[in-house]
């Protein structure tokens, strides 16, 4: 079965944007489908990049680790977004570790083919609006990590890993370790939202139940606290 065929509604995806309907069918035909049955890496950090990847199905939890193994979620992908292409096109490792969901399906788009649809003008201005997209959600994390406290930061979190669904299976230790934290003031802070029943903590996973009071609960930002932040000195 063809991929069109199979996934019709990659079609309107952004970074196809404006190309006729014939280049869009036999641009993603020509992609190999890539099928993860459970959760699986996809590119480590350092990994060679062979190709850009389209999300069919699914989600890539995308990461990255520093030298002391300290880890950060920078984004959690959704079906329609790609990844891979900045790697690929220069000729770069990856900058990031991609870890598909279980049951996702990508598609791959080898190097050849992208390096060939890029003289499409439509085409490396759709790839240059995906860089620009993300220097956008980038600067909104740093604000994030600098500005908001433990609990915004939390909820911010929980909402982002969300997204695909309420079930979100991550360990009060990987949570932890997300947030810079301890495990002592993570646990206090699990349990202030339970106690408001905006989450509930189940054997091995969090069921969101209010994802919107999440976003409202990480955005309310302390003004006097934000300010006197930004008078301290060095």
């Amino acid at each position: 079965m063809k991929n069109t065929t199979r996934f019709p509604q990659l079609m309107k995806i952004s970074v196809l944007r404006d190309l006729p309907d014939a280049a869009k069918t036999s641009f993603l035909n020509e992609c190999k489908m890539c099928h993860y049955d459970r959760t699986t890496p996809v590119l480590t950090q350092g990994d060679t990049v062979t190709g850009m990847y389209i999300i069919a199905q699914g989600s890539i939890e995308i990461t990255s680790t520093n030298e002391l193994g300290q880890t950060v979620l920078i984004h959690l992908s959704r079906p329609g977004e790609v990844f891979g292409e900045i790697e690929t096109l220069s000729e770069n490792l990856a900058a990031a570790n991609c870890i598909a969901a279980a049951n996702t399906v990508l598609l791959l788009c080898p190097k050849p083919l992208l390096t060939a649809t890029m003289s499409t003008t439509h085409f490396m201005r759709n790839i240059l609006n995906v860089s620009y997209e993300r220097l956008v959600r980038d600067n909104q994390i740093k604000f994030v990590d600098q500005f908001y406290s433990v609990e915004q930061r939390l909820c911010d979190y929980l909402y982002r890993l969300s997204v695909n669904g309420p079930a979100i299976s991550k360990t009060q230790a990987d949570l932890a370790g997300l947030l810079g934290c301890a495990r002592q003031t993570l646990n206090r802070e699990l349990g202030k939202l339970r106690d408001r029943q905006i989450i509930a903590i189940e054997k091995g996973k969090i069921q969101v139940q209010t994802r919107e009071t999440l976003l409202a609960r990480a955005r309310q930002i302390d003004t006097s606290e934000k300010k006197s932040r930004l008078r301290a000195p060095g």
